[in-house]
């Protein structure tokens, strides 16, 4: 058995939320009660707080660092592509929509969302740059290293790391609002990839952790809509306006509150 150390002691800070799928979903007008943004306590809501100490502690995570750390002398970008295959293979299992990095640790159940944020504090704790980007229907990573960036794609598990420019680019191509496609693909034909079924290209930004974990709280948000429990979808959007006053949250809450 390896020897099971704590890597999350001194490196990486409290993580404030943990993150479910950011899929898709249709939201019907209702009725609600507004929402107080002075509400700050829920943001203490433990049902979805994932703390250093959970990361510390939890063995499973523990053997892939210590696997990660003796390949990270490696050739950089072997061991980016290292990291990302072997953590999707050790960590992420089955897909499901709505998944917590609660139910990743637990047993593997990931989304776009959940599988992004883990990448994102193995890349802190390795030290190596990278960007979140959100899009109107899906969140993922672009690594840096040297200049050059690599996709992370945590929901393929074949195909999901992308280090060819032109593959790149045309993986980002795929989700950049339609303004702005011509001037990264230099007049190339745009790839195939396709992501669920979106209806328009409006978002393309770069988050923080922190924002991310307010889109997790958004989803959480959303499903509570749809399934008709207002209170919990209040608490939610609450969480989210809290961490991350975005246009599209706010529309939301516009929707509960009023």
């Amino acid at each position: 058995m390896d020897n099971i150390k704590k890597p999350y002691h001194h490196k990486v800070s409290i993580l404030l939320g943990v993150i479910a799928a950011f899929c898709l979903l249709l939201i019907a007008p209702v009725l609600g009660q507004p929402l107080k943004l002075e509400d700050k306590f829920l943001l203490k809501d433990k049902e979805f707080a994932v703390s250093q100490k959970d990361f510390e502690t939890h063995k499973k995570w523990n053997r892939l660092i210590n696997k990660l750390e003796r390949r990270s002398a490696y050739d950089q970008e072997y061991f980016l592509k290292y990291l990302f295959y072997t953590s999707h293979q050790k960590m992420l299992k089955n897909y499901n929509k709505g998944t917590t990095i609660n139910e990743l640790l637990s047993g593997g159940d990931y989304d776009c969302v959940s599988g992004s944020i883990m990448f994102s504090v193995l890349l802190n704790y390795f030290n190596i740059s990278h960007r979140i980007i959100e899009t109107d229907y899906h969140v993922f990573i672009i690594a840096e290293l040297e200049e050059k960036e690599y996709i992370f794609e945590s929901t393929d598990a074949q195909a999901g790391f992308i280090s060819d420019p032109q593959k790149v680019a045309q993986f980002k191509a795929e989700f950049l609002p339609m303004g702005q496609v011509n001037t990264l693909m230099n007049n190339e034909k745009v790839g195939e990839l396709q992501y669920g079924n979106p209806n328009s290209r409006t978002i393309y930004k770069q988050i923080s952790l922190r924002q991310l974990v307010a889109l997790q709280y958004f989803n959480q948000g959303l499903i509570a809509i749809n399934n008709q429990d207002l209170k919990l979808a209040s608490q939610r959007l609450q969480q989210a306006l809290n961490l991350y006053d975005s246009e599209r949250i706010n529309t939301v809450f516009n929707i509960i509150a009023h």
